[in-house]
């Protein structure tokens, strides 16, 4: 998805063995319904969750919104409408802008966690193609290493991307093969740590459909080199051609499962290790005019399937427009609205992530 977004996520450090995100990998324990939930939403727990270094929650799923305007009002004005506060906060930049930016400043003075993209790009020259190659030659470390030192000073972890669904074809068909995208990955976080960034929390940001799934293998960076496993999960409905169709539905657990279980079946043999902690870090369900029902059904299902799947430790939902067809701002819709509002005060979400707060 092309995007400039924020997300949400509030945490804590924690020293709880069930913070560390090891063990056998949970996968899901039962086949989801592709309908609404009909149970009542749990009071919040009295005692907040708390987070690991590398931001693994102690309980509970870390909840994210992504917003047009990608502002903190934006994210206030969803909130107002479901009624409780997101956790993270997702924001695009790309290779030479700084960070943090005034929006993430706020961000973190509020308590929330960010979630930062990198991307091989550079906005103000209309959005300009920056290949993978001159990012590992050392083309643009000036930039990296004023952005390590930006994200050092926030003194709080935060997750970081490079290069979000890499396994799309048009990006490697531009801007580089896998080789040159692994070395790009590892020299920026090398510059990043260089500049003191060590609270950099590493996140790797793949496309969830299935058609990716083989190209995303062979830019996998390593084990050392990753923190979280994350993709993107959408009911698009074929809205890239420009009409929106329900006979292409996807339920949250078909879109989201292709890639959960690639990560477990074909992971190993391909040096992943598929114990670490996951993220769905873009979401939604496309808007279905003549049927809103349809969509505020996809909002619905979030809370039971992520119950199945409790590797997943963070979701965050897409709440912007990439075209008039791919259109995922279910505020605007007072139904969707209310399905998500039920979603995100139903377990896993009742379980609270307590506020982040700096190291001196």
């Amino acid at each position: 998805m092309r995007r400039i977004v924020t997300v949400l996520f509030l945490p804590l450090l924690c020293v709880l063995a069930a913070c560390s995100g090891g063990g056998a990998a949970p996968g899901p324990s039962a086949s989801t319904s592709s309908t609404s939930s009909t149970s009542t939403p749990a009071a919040p727990t009295s005692t907040p969750c708390t987070l690991s270094s590398r931001l693994v929650p102690s309980c509970g799923v870390i909840w994210g919104v992504s917003t047009q305007p990608a502002t903190m009002a934006g994210v206030g004005k969803v909130e107002d409408l479901v009624g409780r506060t997101f956790d993270m906060v997702y924001r695009y930049h790309d290779i030479k802008q700084p960070i943090p930016d005034d929006v993430e400043k706020a961000a973190v003075a509020a308590g929330r966690i960010l979630h930062l993209s990198i991307a091989a790009r550079i906005y103000s020259s209309d959005n300009t193609v920056v290949t993978y190659k001159d990012i590992a030659a050392g083309k643009y470390d000036a930039t990296l290493r004023a952005q390590g030192k930006g994200i050092a000073g926030l003194k709080v972890p935060v997750f970081v991307t490079f290069e979000q669904e890499a396994n799309q074809h048009r990006k490697l068909d531009v801007r580089g093969d896998a080789a040159q995208f692994i070395a790009a990955w590892k020299h920026v976080r090398a510059v990043y740590i260089g500049a003191g960034a060590t609270n950099a929390v590493w996140t790797w940001v793949m496309t969830g459909a299935p058609e990716n799934l083989a190209r995303a293998g062979a830019l996998w960076p390593g084990n050392s080199e990753v923190d979280w496993i994350s993709w993107n999960v959408y009911n698009a409905s074929g809205c890239n051609s420009g009409q929106v169709k329900a006979a292409n539905y996807k339920s949250v657990e078909a879109a989201l499962s292709p890639f959960y279980n690639w990560v477990h079946t074909k992971g190993p043999s391909l040096g992943i290790d598929p114990n670490k902690p996951m993220m769905i870090s873009e979401s939604g369900s496309v808007l279905y005019a003549n049927d809103p029902a349809l969509t505020a059904d996809w909002y619905s299902q979030i809370p039971g399937v992520l119950k199945q799947y409790p590797q997943i430790k963070a979701f965050t939902l897409w709440a912007s427009e990439t075209s008039p067809a791919c259109n995922y701002q279910f505020q605007d819709v007072p139904s969707i609205a209310a399905a998500v509002a039920k979603s995100v005060t139903t377990g896993p979400f009742t379980e609270r992530i307590a506020p982040l707060k700096a190291s001196d």
